[in-house]
């Protein structure tokens, strides 16, 4: 599974590191209802905007 994450990364052109090290930051509050904002090609547009 995580491996597949890495790949989304890769595919989307998201820094995995950074990523990473952000979801992990906020994932403990962020609402269950709204995780797939956390997925690497909805949190680079996320972050960009």
């Amino acid at each position: 599974m995580f491996y597949s994450l890495l790949a989304t990364c890769k595919y989307y052109n998201v820094n995995p590191y950074d990523w990473l090290h952000d979801i992990l930051n906020r994932i403990a509050s962020h609402r269950i209802n709204h995780i797939e904002s956390l997925l690497p090609q909805n949190w680079k547009v996320a972050v960009s905007s």
